[in-house]
């Protein structure tokens, strides 16, 4: 199966097994709860459930359990289950089906359920929602490659001083192009910025410039400024105001067909970012918040991997 660019793993994401604390949310169900997408909850009984047959069957695990350090596995256990649910949701928009030979055929190349199972940290009977998962992810990527295109104007800073390093020097400039969005391409020369004004598509992105295919780029709402650093092999911030995002006619087929498999699934779940925009991710405080950025749960507000900024666009 193929294994992701963030995370080795057999099948999607690597999850090992964690201790899943009670929730203390604000209203009953959210107690319940794992996590809250739109009117869908997912049950923290069922997560826990997964929970002990992990610690039960995978060694990893367990050895995780004795040195306490098992809170980013909890976090990947629940955000594989919000992706799942997202993944429905589009898949039921967009028309698209997984092929149950097909996920027959992926498990099976893996070694089979069990083996799978075992191998990624998950339950058994959910090995066949995650290896469809995987495939619609795919066909999403697919579907959208020559119909997203993208106006960024932005900067990118990569050096830092006496005063402030680079993220703060990032944030402080995403503030003011969020504090006026008409006058972006001044405030950043003011700033002595090298301007950056481009239209991007994500078909020739997904070619050229993978990491950019896949970050929130592709992802965010029109008016939105990013701050983010698309790379996890470079330094440096990107910061980038979302002047327009279209999403035109096409299939897709033949402007992804080259796209390497493991891009094609990170930009599957991109493409995911504007339904769970707009149905709104809420987590469980124990779980920490939800990074749009990462499309992931992140331990607090103050470890998300990078940040959205609504400028007087989007919130007017």
């Amino acid at each position: 199966m193929t294994r992701t660019i963030r995370r080795p793993a057999a099948l999607l994401i690597a999850l090992i097994a964690s201790l899943v604390l009670a929730g203390c949310g604000s209203g009953p169900s959210q107690v319940t709860s794992a996590a809250i997408i739109g009117d869908h909850a997912i049950s923290l009984d069922d997560v826990q459930q997964e929970i002990r047959w992990v610690l039960d069957n995978v060694p990893e695990a367990q050895q995780a359990h004795e040195q306490n350090n098992f809170e980013v596995q909890a976090r990947e256990i629940v955000r594989s289950r919000i992706i799942h649910h997202l993944v429905t949701v589009a898949a039921r928009r967009e028309g698209l089906r997984a092929d149950p030979a097909r996920i027959t055929e992926l498990i099976e190349s893996s070694g089979g359920a069990e083996s799978v199972a075992a191998s990624i940290g998950i339950e058994p009977e959910r090995v066949r929602d995650v290896a469809a998962d995987q495939i619609l992810l795919q066909q999403l990527a697919q579907r959208y490659a020559d119909r997203v295109s993208v106006q960024l104007v932005g900067t990118t800073i990569v050096t830092e001083n006496a005063e402030a390093t680079a993220k703060e020097q990032a944030l402080d400039l995403g503030r003011k192009l969020a504090a006026d969005p008409g006058a972006a391409e001044q405030v950043i020369r003011d700033g002595g910025h090298q301007l950056i004004d481009q239209e991007l598509t994500l078909a020739e992105t997904l070619q050229n410039q993978p990491e950019l295919a896949i970050s929130a780029v592709f992802g965010a709402q029109e008016g939105t400024v990013l701050v983010i650093q698309p790379s996890r092999e470079q330094t440096g911030w990107l910061v980038g105001l979302v002047r327009d995002r279209q999403v035109g006619a096409g299939s897709g087929e033949q402007a992804a067909q080259q796209a390497d498999p493991q891009v094609l699934y990170w930009a599957g779940i991109r493409q995911l970012q504007p339904i769970a925009d707009e149905l709104g991710v809420r987590l469980n405080p124990r779980y920490g918040v939800w990074d749009e950025t990462e499309m992931a749960p992140a331990a607090s507000e103050d470890e998300v991997t990078g940040y959205q900024l609504r400028s007087r666009t989007v919130q007017s």
